[in-house]
Parts: C-alpha cells; structure tokens; sequence
C-alpha cells in the first residue's frame, strides 16, 4: 500500500492535468479584460476609434501577459518532461506556482488601470518573481529528492536553472526602469517575453526539424 507521501508517477500525472486546466482559465481570464466600448458611447466612426484607442493600454498588458503565460506554461511543461514522478510536498509547490499563475489576470488588470503608477509595475513584476521562485523551487526539489528522471544529464538540469535565473534578473531590470517612467519598464519586460518566445519558437522548431 502507498504512503501518503510516497513518491509516483500517477502523481505526476495529476500536476500535469490540473496545470493545464490553470493555465487555460488564467489565459481566458486575461482576455476577458479588453471589452467592447459601449454602444450608448459611440455615435460616429471618430468616437468608435477614440474608444478602441482607449483600450490601448489593454491591449498591451494582454500581450504581455499572453506571452507571459506562454513562457511559463512551456517552462513547467519541460520541466514536467524530465521529472519522472511526483509526490505531495512537489506537488504542493506545483500548486503554489499555479496560485500565482492565478493571480496573474488580477496583477495583468490592474497594471492595465494603472499603467502610469509605479506600484502597479512593481505588484506584476512580484507576480513574476513568485512564478520564478516556485518553478525554481519546484525544480530543486525534484532534483534533490531523485524525481528526476535518470536519463537526464547535468548540463540539462543546470541549463533548467539558468533560464528561471536570467529571466528573473531581466524582469528585475524591467521592474527598475520604472524609476525612470512605467511605460519604459512595461516596454522592456515585453522585449524580454518576445524575446523568450522567439527562443522558445526556434527550440521546438529545431526539434521538429531533428
């Protein structure tokens, strides 16, 4: 009989299938944010693209978020890839990554509302850090406690640190040009997700391709 705590790999299943489910939710969340303008507003082509206009800041944060979402989803994706089993505490910390996966559409709103303030930049860019930091957390301790599958090399399983590092410390930069003005913060963390993405499109390609 299993202990409660006991390792497996049914276990893994399981994070799997609810972070999929999260991660969906999250990335409707997000997009249900941009509304339609009111029709009782709009009483002529200018005031119809005024009102798009409007919606700008919107549009932007969705992107960012949109990209967010897909940068982490690959990430813990390939992380589920190279971990072979699961138990409770890796699971806990799984569910404490996707809270935070949760918390985006909230964090991504607000910086929409408040794309001028400093603190809304800083409250999405601690949404980010606390993704980093469990993924990071997840990711020690499969390692340590031998979750990891055995196939898996050093090098892979430093290269699985250092991207949740570098993207932290891009973020971080990010997070502090908001000193200098918000927008220029917003821009920078948004070069850095097309910049992820872009990689992230290139790896699966290369493995299509080999």
């Amino acid at each position: 009989m299993k202990r409660p705590l006991e390792a497996s790999a049914e276990g893994r299943g399981r994070i799997v299938g609810i972070t999929d489910g999260v991660f969906a939710i999250a990335l409707t969340l997000i997009v249900l944010e941009i509304r339609v303008p009111a029709h009782e507003a709009v009483h002529s082509e200018r005031d119809l693209l005024a009102a798009i206009a409007a919606l700008a800041p919107r549009f932007l944060t969705y992107a960012l978020s949109f990209l967010t979402l897909t940068i982490f989803w690959f990430g813990q994706q390939a992380q589920h890839g190279l971990i072979a089993k699961s138990d409770r505490r890796l699971a806990t910390l799984n569910l404490c990554f996707l809270a935070f996966i949760a918390l985006l559409p909230f964090s991504t709103d607000l910086l929409a509302d408040f794309l001028e303030f400093r603190t809304a930049v800083l409250v999405y860019w601690l949404n980010l850090l606390m993704l980093g930091v469990t993924l990071f957390a997840s990711w020690r301790y499969a390692e340590k406690n031998g979750f990891v599958a055995e196939d898996v090399d050093a090098q892979t399983k430093r290269t699985v640190y250092l991207r949740i590092v570098k993207a932290q410390i891009l973020w971080a930069i990010g997070a502090a040009l908001c000193l200098v003005t918000p927008l220029l913060s917003v821009g920078f963390i948004l070069v850095v997700q097309l910049v992820y993405a872009a990689a992230l499109r290139g790896s699966l390609l290369r493995k299509v391709i080999g």
